[in-house]
């Protein structure tokens, strides 16, 4: 559709809404209206002192309202008012799903209406049963799904690391056909995960070429995000390329601290790329660690936590076994945990077994590397330490070179030492991330999901602390503190560049005709609360979010309201989308 024809229906989309507002018999111009406030409208230029007017889910009015009345007045005197944020990477399927997660009230508290779910190849092809799951429930934003590479693979081949067969490789483009018919916005992949290491570019390529058909999207989770980026990086492009499709590295990042400074090849190559005018991009969360957990999962002897067993290793297996029982009541639980770690302190003096633990936390098993195997010794980070404080804030790796010892060796005393010391996997140098900041294509987003309403009662919570405090985090740091970017280039990071990558054409601009999701918050107020050593704490900064002309959060309170919907993608053809 052209420019000038997207225009035309805006006016006469709200030259009705004006009509709707008269004939209801209010007398009243608008339903809402914002007054007083600095707009950020979304395009990155400079904020402006404006009123906006809303009539039903829509702007309808921006400029001098001063002489207009309506039913409800917000005075943003003194606060920014910007389109709702847009967060393109973030695993809320699961909160939507639950009654005490599903306002997805983290998100809403920092400005956030719309999340993008599915990535990192997780993403069901059954896009039309979680839309009435999720709305039936209620959902507190709005989402946007994409369908997972991963997860069309697995049902298709299971967990094979084998290539697909022709008939295989026409069901997974059934299935993502499928999604994209019932409104999926594109497709993600996970190549660093199971099964989607196991797929070739080539194939990966193939079941893309359908969603370009529809004009969607590829947000990959890259092959590999530390000393493998560069090539990780060419891959996005060529299958963004080749099957004719918007692409997006997702979660962009340089890991492993001998890493550090490759991130302007990795820039270069996405300049590159759009030079010759193949559309990718990257999003980033506002962190210099990725995900971790304690230095040990002992219930679950996976994730990117660096110190995992052999699987089959008894007596380790057994109590794992037996630590998966819900059931089990916490003394129990704890006596188990307790026990693990006395066996592995003995198996660890024992040479064979030691040797036997050091190829699993080294190698791992050839389908399944390990995470050091993969990540580095000096992508640990130490973030939460009770007994060994003096260690929050030091790389595992620049420990064993301080102490002239083998970083496993370091990390087994630990592991016996503290079991529960909270490592984070991935760590970024700042500078770095800066750098990525500053290009016009790096969108900001979280890798956090919904999480349940925080209750006074509830204890602190060890975990990433992205989920409650990404958008506030980039305006609080990187805003505010570092002055990386400007208030008007963050909120365009935030709002009409993932809308316009996604070519969301009616979200991520203050503009009349365009849906009005909206947040008015105080940037000099605005700040992030959650920690890794307590990860449940709500950001704070935020008056006011309405999603689709509701207020949701109204004088910096939850109102209890879930105004969200599963968003649908409708291509009108190859890059365009309908309302």
């Amino acid at each position: 559709m052209s420019q000038r024809w997207q225009v035309v229906l805006s006016n006469l989309v709200v030259a009705a809404l004006f009509s709707e507002a008269c004939a209801s018999g209010t007398n009243k111009d608008f339903d809402i209206l914002i007054e007083n406030g600095k707009v950020v409208d979304g395009t990155g230029n400079p904020w402006f002192y404006a009123d906006v007017g809303i009539v039903g889910n829509s702007i309808v009015a921006l400029g001098d309202l001063a002489s207009k009345t309506a039913r409800k007045t917000i005075d943003a005197e003194g606060l920014v008012v910007s389109p709702g944020f847009i967060d393109v990477h973030a695993h809320s399927e699961s909160g939507f799903r639950q009654a005490d997660s599903n306002a997805n009230l983290n998100y809403l508290v920092q400005g956030v209406t719309t999340v993008v779910t599915g990535a990192d190849g997780g993403g069901t092809f059954n896009v039309a049963e979680i839309k009435t799951q999720w709305e039936t429930l209620g959902i507190g934003t709005n989402a946007a799904h994409l369908v997972g590479f991963g997860a069309v693979r697995e049902e298709v081949m299971g967990m094979e690391p084998r290539e697909p067969t022709a008939e295989e490789l026409q069901k997974m483009r059934s299935l993502v056909r499928q999604a994209m018919q019932e409104g999926a916005w594109g497709m993600s992949s996970g190549l660093e995960y199971v099964p989607g290491r196991f797929a070739t570019t080539e194939e990966i390529i193939e079941v893309a070429k359908v969603v370009g058909e529809f004009g969607g999207v590829y947000s990959s989770h890259q092959r590999n995000e530390f000393d493998g980026v560069l090539e990780a990086t060419q891959e996005t492009i060529r299958i963004a390329e080749e099957a004719s499709v918007r692409g997006n590295s997702t979660h962009f990042k340089i890991a492993r601290k001998n890493n550090w400074g490759v991130m302007g090849e990795a820039i270069q190559l996405i300049n590159d790329a759009r030079a010759r005018g193949v559309e990718v991009s990257a999003d980033m969360y506002p962190y210099h660690f990725a995900s971790g957990g304690p230095i040990i999962p002992v219930a679950s002897n996976s994730g990117w936590a660096p110190f995992h067993l052999p699987n089959d290793m008894e007596p380790f297996a057994e109590i794992r076994q037996r630590l998966r029982d819900r059931s089990l009541p916490d003394s129990e639980r704890q006596t188990l945990r307790n026990r693990y770690i006395d066996e592995l302190a003995e198996a660890l003096s024992d040479e064979s077994k030691r040797e036997q633990i050091r190829q699993s936390v080294l190698v791992g098993t050839p389908n399944r590397p390990s995470s050091v195997a993969l990540a580095g010794w000096d992508s640990y980070l130490v973030v939460v330490a009770n007994k060994n404080e003096n260690l929050i804030g030091r790389i595992l790796s620049d420990l064993a070179e301080e102490q002239n010892r083998d970083p496993f060796d370091i990390a087994a005393d630990l592991v016996i030492d503290e079991p529960d010391l909270y490592v984070a996997c991935g760590v970024m140098s700042e500078e770095d991330m800066k750098l990525a900041m500053q290009q016009d294509w790096l969108m900001f987003s979280s890798d956090g999901d919904a999480r349940p309403i925080v209750k006074d009662s509830d204890e602190p919570s060890i975990s990433h602390p992205r989920s409650f405090g990404s958008q506030a985090r980039v305006l609080q740091r990187y805003v505010g503190e570092q002055q990386a970017v400007t208030l008007e280039n963050a909120i365009r990071k935030m709002t009409s560049l993932p809308a316009r990558f996604l070519r969301m054409n009616d979200r991520g601009l203050l503009l009349s005709g365009y849906k009005a999701d909206i947040v008015v918050f105080d940037p000099e107020t605005t700040r992030e609360h959650a920690t890794h050593a307590d990860a449940r704490r709500y950001s704070e900064g935020t008056y006011y979010v309405l999603i689709d002309g509701k207020i949701t959060i109204d004088d910096g309170e939850y109102n209890g309201s879930l105004h969200g919907k599963l968003l649908a993608f409708h291509a009108e053809g190859p890059g365009e989308s309908a309302r």
